[in-house]
């Protein structure tokens, strides 16, 4: 397949398959012909121990044209909540505000603040950093942590949506009972901070939505010979397509012979690394597995 023709690339797999090893791979293939940068979404942060060199928060120079980002995850959600807080003082009487920001405080313990937080971070990426980078990598979580994460976006989109109908429609009930002389609802909800900001979050979601979808971003999972690996790899690729993501790649990474993945996917393309003395840990190492990939 045609490696170089996207811009944007996801990898998941079970832990320990191999995805932060060949993620780096893949970055460093990259580097020779594009400025890449390699962005470690896995709260382990194995992607300073494979470079051997201590990967910040901001994008750390590896080699000429590589470059690599850990992402601080507690950081990060942190980040998030505190966004948050801005927008609701914005929004939210005062006498309310303290208690909302109790509630805010406990949603850093709730399920599904590490996605959101993910959510974040992977916009910031796009945004900003890609503007930076002909190639991004994207070393993800283990698998279940990535499939939430992908499906969120639509989630949230429906969410919004339901959301911004509401507020329409009330400050259109608003706008309905005033006396006086009366403001197009139009221009009611351009000035609405509750409406601008819903309508800001739906257009990050619908960015992330395009990323995670579209045509300039592969995703590949990563497989060891195993049978559990093989079982969560598998269905991995079944969930990630059930959610209108397409698997483009396969990683048989550790594999003597690749057949098992060609038999159960005969569809899909397969790039073999295989199995090796020593664990490739380090730029020198890790060049020499270069030629895995087409």
């Amino acid at each position: 397949m045609e490696i170089y023709r996207y811009r944007f690339f996801f990898f998941s797999g079970k832990g320990g398959a191999g995805k932060t090893t060949f993620s780096t791979l893949l970055a460093l293939k990259l580097s020779e012909k594009f400025k890449t940068l390699v962005v470690s979404l896995d709260p382990a942060h194995s992607l300073s121990y494979i470079l051997g060199k201590k990967i910040g928060e901001k994008p750390t120079k590896v080699t000429e044209n590589l470059y690599a980002l850990e992402v601080d995850i507690e950081g990060e959600m942190k980040n998030y909540l505190r966004k948050v807080k801005e927008e609701a003082k914005k929004v939210v009487s005062p006498l309310l505000l303290s208690e909302i920001e109790e509630q805010i405080e406990l949603a850093y313990y709730s399920p599904g603040a590490f996605e959101l937080a993910m959510i974040d971070v992977l916009f910031k990426v796009k945004e900003s950093l890609s503007k930076e980078f002909k190639k991004v990598v994207f070393d993800t979580a283990p698998s279940g942590y990535t499939l939430r994460l992908v499906a969120l976006p639509e989630l949230l989109i429906n969410w919004l949506d339901r959301l911004l109908s509401m507020r329409r429609e009330a400050l259109r009930y608003q706008r309905l009972s005033q006396l006086k002389e009366k403001k197009s609802l139009e221009e009611i909800l351009s000035e609405d901070p509750v409406y601008r900001a819903l309508t800001r979050r739906k257009k990050q979601y619908s960015s992330l939505r395009e990323l995670l979808t579209g045509k300039d971003t592969l995703f590949g999972v990563v497989f060891n010979p195993q049978v559990l690996p093989i079982e969560v790899g598998k269905k991995t690729v079944e969930e990630l397509e059930s959610l209108g993501i397409p698997v483009k790649l396969l990683i048989a990474n550790r594999f003597s012979d690749p057949s098992p993945l060609n038999s159960l996917f005969p569809d899909k393309a397969v790039i073999q690394v295989p199995p090796q003395e020593e664990e490739p840990v380090g730029i020198e190492k890790l060049k020499c597995l270069l030629h895995v990939i087409p």
